[in-house]
């Protein structure tokens, strides 16, 4: 029984329903010596089902743990992480992208320049497969922490909402492709070349880049790529196009922050976007949403406002209401669509 979907939910339903039942019936049942020990373990079990019950139905609709393992911290499929150049460097492994749930492709392999070996989705718009001589721009994909890839398929329902779009006319239509962040399990590395660790912002760029321009009918050039997250993905959207224009022309950031949070990455050179901005002034577009509920966001939107100068250009989208969920980021998608059509490249 998977960590996700309604078998596991209906189980820790049923079970925290049945807890209480179990302990009305049973408790005047009980006698003797074992009475009270037995009935305070009905209470406790009755307390533990219900938080169970809580808490599996929080991740089956965030998605924070995608299986068993990455709830243990342990998820084979993101290891190891290892060095190039070293000797036992990870051997060079096909781009095999196999069909995988939600209509996506999925793929496992060695990034030549990072190092790491981690897990990639793909969805390709219907359009790929009618129109088989065009190309499509691409947009990258970057979920919160703790958080897992699927989430963008799943919870945030982005296929879904960018097909709606391109049929009313309002968004063109992308190769979505979402590669795992949480590259090693535990740790925030907030899509950072982490000193002596993981080289997660050449993985997603220099690496799932080249992969997918290998194996996918993508349009050539940084115009035709653009970056989506949201809460740490967020972060990762806004700050890889501003280190690596070269690479992208636009990103959004829904409910992101814009300088590192986590132990041991607060004080890296490069990491802070306003001032990076401020000094480089990176020939990139950016669009900074967010809802005015989430006052940590909202605050962080105004601080890179006031630092960014053209060429640099950053645009806001502050919704009224809403906390820091999916369920908020969801509904934003069709602006956030609108305003990454007017700057890429188009299918051609």
């Amino acid at each position: 029984m998977g960590l996700l979907g309604w078998p596991l939910l209906v189980a820790t339903i049923v079970l925290a329903l049945g807890c209480p039942v179990a302990c009305a019936v049973l408790w005047g049942r009980v006698r003797g010596p074992a009475a009270w020990p037995a009935r305070l373990s009905l209470i406790l079990a009755s307390q533990v089902t219900a938080i169970i019950a809580v808490g599996v139905v929080l991740n089956d609709h965030y998605e924070f743990f995608a299986s068993w393992s990455d709830l243990a911290g342990d998820d084979g499929a993101n290891a190891p992480i290892e060095q190039p150049g070293r000797a036992g460097g990870p051997p060079s492994v096909p781009h095999d992208f196999h069909p995988a749930a939600d209509h996506t492709l999925e793929a496992t392999f060695a990034g030549a320049r990072s190092g790491i070996r981690s897990r990639v989705w793909v969805w390709l718009p219907p359009q790929y497969r009618l129109e088989p001589r065009r190309r499509f721009p691409v947009v990258e994909l970057f979920t919160g922490f703790p958080g897992t890839p699927t989430a963008w398929f799943h919870a945030m329902r982005g296929p879904e909402q960018l097909t709606r779009d391109v049929e009313k006319g309002t968004a063109q239509p992308y190769i979505l492709v979402a590669p795992t962040i949480t590259v090693w399990p535990g740790h925030d590395t907030e899509c950072v070349d982490v000193p002596r660790g993981p080289k997660v912002a050449t993985w997603l760029t220099e690496d799932v880049r080249s992969v997918i321009t290998a194996d996918f009918r993508t349009l050539p050039g940084r115009d035709a790529w653009g970056t989506m997250g949201y809460s740490t993905g967020g972060y990762c959207a806004a700050k890889l196009p501003v280190q690596y224009p070269r690479l992208f022309r636009a990103g959004v950031s829904l409910a992101g922050y814009f300088t590192p949070s986590a132990p041991g990455l607060t004080r890296l050179p490069g990491e802070n976007l306003p001032v990076v901005v401020r000094r480089r002034r990176p020939r990139v577009d950016l669009l900074l949403a967010t809802s005015r509920q989430d006052p940590g966001t909202t605050a962080a939107i105004d601080g890179m406002v006031k630092a960014t100068r053209p060429p640099t250009l950053v645009a806001t989208y502050v919704v009224p209401r809403g906390g820091h969920n999916t369920g908020v980021w969801s509904t934003m998608l069709p602006r956030c669509f609108q305003w990454l059509t007017a700057e890429l490249t188009h299918p051609r």
